[in-house]
């Protein structure tokens, strides 16, 4: 009897205990952890719906299982970009305990919208491409086209004949309307079966050619006029698809305009997709690279964007470096 009686006690000694242990973990679980839906990249065919995780986990954004969905978070913690497209993608299907994480570890930083090129477009020949080719380049690429009457007008009385020629007009187009882009199409043997339309791209800060692309003009019967116009459509399609591949590469600028007292004046605003409290580079002077295109001189400062004036310009003041000029280089990093 005392034997069974000494076994009872120990039974419920051991039971005190794990019971006590059982509230002690409890406790720390409340306290120390708590309970997520299961992400998607811990699921597997038996896993649990919901798991339990480090409350500081939660609380400071540490990414459980290394960088959290590699395709969605770039280095959630350090030199992120808030607001991506992709992070935006995944937080939204992540689950709520790892948006509330995310959004607590990242700060949410509103991306500025694209800086657009101001492109000019010339007509070198008689093809009739211009407004067809023009309308394209606007909507391929979303830049600034300029009026494709005005670069008819233009073409008519510019000499084009010679790259030298090309060269000289790019910047004359950047002088008068603070073009970014000059682009010369033509079609070398007019528009015919088996021919090509091609397009000259000029950088207008330098002058200097870029890149000619090409697209061919597919066999259509000559006495087919419908034929004609599916295939020189196609070709003029294709062109302005490549040529947004090279706009998107060249660097942007555009010029201080004037200066009053601490106010400086810059020949792009609204339309060209600046923001007030933007943040610009001022540059002095600069050279044409052989075989590269042109660079900017030095770094004089940062211009920070305060107002707008008309429909694309802009003004600002000087947040570091020294005094700025008329006709200074203004670009984004």
């Amino acid at each position: 009897m005392k034997k069974h009686t000494s076994l009872l006690a120990l039974i419920l000694s051991l039971s005190i205990s794990a019971g006590c242990a059982a509230t002690r973990e409890s406790a720390a679980v409340a306290n120390d952890y708590v309970e997520i839906d299961n992400p998607a990249f811990t699921m597997s065919p038996n896993a649990p719906p919901t798991i339990w995780v480090p409350r500081s986990y939660a609380e400071s954004g540490i990414p459980r299982g290394g960088d959290l969905i590699d395709k969605g978070f770039d280095k959630i913690r350090g030199n992120a970009v808030a607001g991506s497209a992709d992070q935006q993608q995944v937080a939204q299907q992540a689950s709520p305990a790892v948006q509330s994480a995310v959004s607590t570890a990242v700060p949410r930083v509103s991306a500025s919208p694209r800086v657009k090129n101001r492109i000019f477009i010339v007509e070198i020949g008689r093809g009739g491409l211009l407004a067809r080719f023009s309308d394209l380049v606007r909507r391929e690429t979303g830049d600034l086209v300029l009026d494709p009457a005005k670069s008819a007008l233009i073409a008519r009385y510019a000499t084009v004949a010679t790259p030298a020629d090309r060269e000289a007009l790019a910047l004359k187009l950047q002088e008068d309307f603070g073009a970014n882009v000059v682009l010369y199409i033509l079609a070398p043997e007019g528009i015919s079966p088996g021919g090509a339309v091609a397009v000259d791209i000029h950088e207008a800060n330098g002058g200097t050619l870029v890149r000619r692309l090409n697209a061919a003009i597919k066999p259509f019967a000559a006495s087919d006029a419908t034929a004609r116009e599916v295939s020189l459509s196609a070709a003029l399609s294709e062109l302005a698809a490549q040529t947004r591949a090279v706009t998107a590469l060249l660097p942007w600028y555009c010029k201080v305009v004037s200066v009053d007292g601490d106010r400086i004046y810059i020949n792009a605003g609204k339309e060209s997709g600046l923001q007030i409290g933007a943040r610009l580079n001022v540059y002095r002077g600069g050279s044409v690279v052989e075989k590269l295109g042109f660079a900017p001189g030095g770094k004089i400062g940062v211009l920070e964007i305060t107002g707008f004036v008309g429909t694309d310009g802009a003004f600002g003041v000087m947040r570091e470096g020294g005094k700025v000029l008329s006709s200074d280089l203004v670009g984004v990093e």
